[in-house]
């Protein structure tokens, strides 16, 4: 039988290889930030080879990109009850719960503080909100159309005040991040976006 005479490109990878970089790259994230991050530690807590890391990921930015596109594809999905209110308290609570208790929450604030200086670690943590964005505002706006919101409600002012609390709480004041919290902001978010009470003409 004729031996296959196309170039091989060396080994497989693989997908074992592939998570234990992974789960190293956000332990060291977690605990070290990105500027502690160092591809010798990634291989030693891996339990692969320098080598195998380089032949994925020719940059340190280029391995964080890729961890960070793992963890956006497994974030929470868009919440579909059809109620405006539900779905948006929903959202709330899925954010403040998504950085209070996740690999991506925790690691977060290093990222945000170094990406100002690596445009390629810039670009993947904007496409972390943009896409999410994208997804929150088709919410907000079948809230407009079905008359569960405010007719005249901005859907980027709506974006930010959704995230707003909990990243001030996050990045600045350092406030847990609890369910009590989340509740009081998804009641002014839910009371800030509700229609106008119709006003009874007077007899």
């Amino acid at each position: 039988m004729k031996k296959d005479a196309r170039p091989q490109r060396g080994r497989p990878r693989s997908a074992t290889a592939d998570l234990q970089v992974h789960d190293a790259v956000v332990l060291i994230l977690e605990t070290a930030g990105y500027v502690g991050l160092r591809i010798d530690d990634v291989a030693e807590l891996a339990g692969v080879s320098k080598t195998t890391i380089y032949r994925r990921w020719p940059t340190k930015s280029a391995l964080v990109v890729d961890v960070l596109a793992t963890l956006k594809a497994a974030q929470v999905p868009m919440p579909t009850s059809g109620d405006f209110e539900t779905d948006l308290r929903s959202l709330v609570y899925d954010l403040y719960a998504s950085l209070a208790d996740t690999s991506l929450g925790r690691a977060l604030p290093g990222l945000i503080v170094e990406k100002s200086t690596d445009p390629e670690l810039a670009a993947a943590v904007e496409g972390l909100w943009s896409s999410r964005q994208d997804q929150v505002a088709k919410v907000i706006r079948r809230g407009i159309a079905t008359g569960q919101a405010r007719a005249d409600l901005d859907v980027r002012v709506t974006l930010e005040l959704l995230a707003a609390s909990a990243y001030y709480r996050l990045l600045i004041t350092g406030a847990s991040l609890d369910r009590r919290s989340a509740r009081r902001h998804a009641d002014a978010l839910v009371a800030f976006t509700r229609p106008p009470t119709a006003v009874e003409p007077q007899a």
